[in-house]
């Protein structure tokens, strides 16, 4: 974190200056034809507001120096700010299959006054396997613990399907990522991966690829893209493995956002409305992609053994607690070759 005002102190001499010459450049660029726009300008007019928010709680000014001197202001207040803009509307609805729990999602976006309610859709046949004994929980993953998730991805990869590996980061996907390579190869198969920064173009021409094999392994994390933004009806994605929960590193932004939660709703709350539901809702919506319709089939692989905790279970969709079993990592093959066919689903290599 920042200290701001001796940041924009040592800016104060120089704001009317970087303003008045961004002013200029945007008027040279208007008078060529081009877009009015100039980074100067777009500075000096965010240090100016930021004036505005020193000391303002939920309001956090941070700083990185990778790269270059970089200044962050996060606005956390999404509770007080949305609130005036509800009251402007004689009545909103929200409908997201994502909106769970319902008394979390009103309060933290400053609904006052609000009714719910929560309509089944009708989805495809699923089967859920927690694995108990493997977590992502820690830093890093030791070595023993890489070789428990090969041990099961070499039994997953053994779907003869398309299949998707959502890790809870890119920390856990590189960890996993050579062994699931060699996996792959071993059993004739494509191996599709999600990298960080990708471009858009990049993103559709591997999902493309993805769709069209019928034995692909995708590899993603539950926090990009493909895990949110992307659909698999069909044959396109028919068995799903989570490795871990995606819950965020404890990072300096993470603790100011717990902290700034833990003041408004109390610790406990706090916690769960800023740590615990956001997590879960992208474990969800990895789960999603894989269930889109009445026809379509799904296995699901949920490993980590903490999913099996009520306070994480709960939070999962009705979908996927229908049809759900724990088992020990050592039962984790048969398990899934049981749940495959009875699925209705064929080809399960040994």
């Amino acid at each position: 974190e920042v200290d701001i005002f001796r940041f924009l102190n040592a800016c104060l001499d120089h704001l009317d200056s970087m303003r008045r010459l961004g002013r200029r450049v945007r008027a040279v660029r208007l008078a060529e034809g081009k877009a009015p726009r100039s980074s100067l300008h777009h500075l000096a007019e965010f240090l100016v507001e930021s004036l505005r928010y020193v000391d303002e709680r939920g309001v956090a000014f941070i700083a990185t120096a990778k790269g270059g001197f970089r200044v962050e202001r996060w606005d956390m207040r999404s509770a007080e700010l949305l609130r005036g803009r509800w009251r402007g509307f004689a009545g909103c609805v929200f409908c997201s299959g994502t909106l769970r729990p319902l008394d979390a999602f009103a309060e933290t976006i400053g609904l006052d006054n609000w009714v719910g309610g929560e309509f089944k859709a009708k989805l495809g046949s699923c089967e859920t396997l927690i694995i108990r004994g493997v977590s992502t929980r820690g830093e890093e993953l030791s070595r023993m613990e890489v070789e428990k998730y090969l041990k099961l991805l070499d039994s997953f990869l053994n779907l003869e399907a398309n299949v998707a590996v959502f890790s809870a980061s890119y920390r856990v996907q590189g960890s996993l990522l050579p062994g699931i390579r060699r996996l792959a190869e071993e059993k004739g198969r494509n191996v599709y991966v999600e990298e960080q920064g990708m471009s858009g173009g990049e993103g559709r021409r591997l999902l493309d690829g993805f769709k069209r094999d019928r034995r692909g392994v995708l590899v993603a994390t539950m926090t990009g893209r493909f895990a949110e933004g992307a659909d698999f009806p069909g044959r396109e994605l028919e068995a799903v493995f989570l490795a871990g929960i995606p819950f965020e590193r404890m990072t300096l932004k993470t603790r100011l956002y717990l902290k700034y939660y833990g003041e408004l709703y109390g610790e406990e709350k706090g916690r769960y409305y800023a740590y615990i539901v956001p997590a879960l809702l992208r474990a969800s919506q990895s789960l999603g992609r894989a269930i889109r319709s009445e026809g379509d089939r799904a296995l699901f692989i949920l490993a980590d053994e903490r999913y099996e905790e009520r306070t994480y279970f709960k939070l999962l969709p009705d979908y996927v607690k229908e049809n759900v079993g724990a088992v020990n990592l050592e039962d984790a093959e048969e398990a899934m070759e049981n749940a495959w066919v009875r699925l209705g689903l064929k080809g399960f290599r040994r």
